[in-house]
Parts: structure tokens; sequence; C-alpha cells
């Protein structure tokens, strides 16, 4: 068999930091440089008791994303826990879209020396960092 009965298929797992003033899951902020420990509250160390709060700015820029990729937006999202030990992770677990993410398919043409192509899309979700 030659190789032209293979079609090679790559999958490329893309991490994106949005630019929001405060954290996804409480107002804890952002800001790229300050010092440890600065940028943190009960919420964020998910302290007994504390509930978080959705940045729903951060809600916007995923569709807004979503739509420029002509993805089809979930109206109803969820998140859940997924529990696994990491250093810079002090809740062990963390909040993600994984399962039912905010928007599915979608694409983007590209051109090449071949012509254009087309890149599809898995889908987008939100999940938080450390």
């Amino acid at each position: 068999m030659g190789t032209k009965a293979y079609e090679l298929v790559v999958g490329l797992e893309v991490h994106a930091q949005l630019q929001s003033a405060t954290k996804l899951f409480c107002a804890d902020p952002t800001a790229f440089g300050a010092n440890p420990n600065t940028q943190v509250s009960p919420v964020s160390l998910a302290h007994p008791g504390t509930l978080p709060r959705l940045n729903r700015s951060v809600i916007d820029m995923a569709v807004r994303f979503g739509l420029s990729m002509g993805c089809s937006i979930q109206r109803k999202n969820y998140f859940a826990r997924k529990h696994y030990f990491y250093p810079d992770l002090p809740k062990g677990y963390q909040v993600s879209q994984l399962q039912d993410p905010i928007c599915g398919g979608g694409g983007l043409h590209i051109r090449s020396q071949e012509g254009e192509k087309w890149v599809q899309l898995h889908h987008i979700h939100l999940e938080e960092d450390a």
C-alpha cells in the first residue's frame, strides 16, 4: 500500500488568555507581572462557603470570537470541575467547559501555495487558569 492511501490529519490545542480586567469566576485582577499572591481572594482559592461569579465580558469575547469563526453558539452554558493535582492549582480542580463548549464547529479559510484551504475548528471552550 503506497503513501497515497493515507491522509495526514493534524490537530492542535491552542490556548489563549483573554484580555479581561478580572478572572473568569471572581473579581480578582489579572494584571500581568504583579507580585505573587497579590491577585487572589477567598473565591479564587476555593475557601469554604465562597461562590463563583461568572465574568460576563469573557462570555462576550468567546461569543464574538466564535461568531467570527462561523461557529454555532450554545444558548445554555455549563461548567464542570476537572480534578487533578498541579502545583499552581491551589484548589485541586479546574473549572472548565470541556464537555459542553460555548462554541462548536466553524473554521477558517487560509491561503497557501497550494491554494485556499479550510481549517476546521472542533470547538471553543472556556476554562479558568491559575
